[in-house]
């Protein structure tokens, strides 16, 4: 049985792993981001927020009260039905096309378009616990280690083209100049018109900045797959 802070741990994880940030979580909750830290930091949930959390996210009741059992229904998947958006091109039940790490490195190349079409990629079943994803992707390098490894593949979502970068998240930017990077990303603001590229392994991967211009599509990475590699 796991204790109230233990709970919290848990399902901090569980959010890490599924890339939904607590700024997101107080969104489909329709709570203030301070509670939703303050119950992931120990705080004992009582009937009525595990039934909210419940509902939102699938974890099982009791498990929110007691730390007994299971996080989830076993019979269930979890319910992120808040965190999904609809996509015009893709039934989330359909097996999705895996991005080889060649063609990270492929310029001028509209890689969303070419893995849609093609027919010569991989393609896997989408992962139930990760928010909407439209493609995977073979990271190619160690670029973010140790947080994202080489052969680690990352569930994308294609985000529209007047969706706002939230500054420090992970991406996938497709480039015109220099194809596909793995990246923290920070929006420098329509005045300066770039991005900035940040590594988490600085020491072989200094930042560098991008134009707008230069900018095909912006994936954002909702979850990752560790690979025996």
């Amino acid at each position: 049985m796991l204790n109230k802070s233990e709970i919290g741990k848990k399902i901090k994880e569980y959010f890490s792993e599924a890339g939904i940030s607590q700024m997101e979580v107080a969104r489909i909750l329709n709570v203030q981001p301070a509670a939703v830290s303050n119950q992931l930091n120990g705080r004992s949930f009582g009937k009525n927020s595990a039934a909210k959390w419940s509902n939102a996210f699938g974890f099982r009741i009791n498990w929110l009260l007691t730390g007994e059992g299971p996080m989830f229904d076993p019979q269930n998947t979890p319910n992120t039905d808040g965190l999904l958006e609809d996509h015009p091109e893709l039934n989330h039940d359909d097996d999705i096309p895996v991005v080889p790490a060649r063609l990270f490195r492929a310029p001028e190349i509209n890689t969303y378009e070419y893995v849609m079409n093609s027919t010569s990629v991989d393609r896997l079943p989408p992962v139930p616990h990760f928010q909407k994803h439209d493609m995977f992707a073979t990271c190619p390098g160690d670029a973010m280690a140790p947080r994202i490894r080489r052969g680690y593949l990352v569930a994308l979502r294609k985000m529209p083209k007047d969706s706002p970068i939230i500054n420090g998240e992970i991406y996938v930017i497709d480039t015109m100049s220099s194809g596909m990077f793995l990246r923290r990303i920070v929006d420098n603001g329509p005045e300066v018109g770039t991005l900035t590229f940040i590594a988490e392994n600085k020491q072989e991967f200094p930042d560098f900045d991008l134009p707008y211009s230069d900018i095909i599509n912006v994936f954002r990475v909702v979850g990752v797959l560790i690979t025996n590699i």
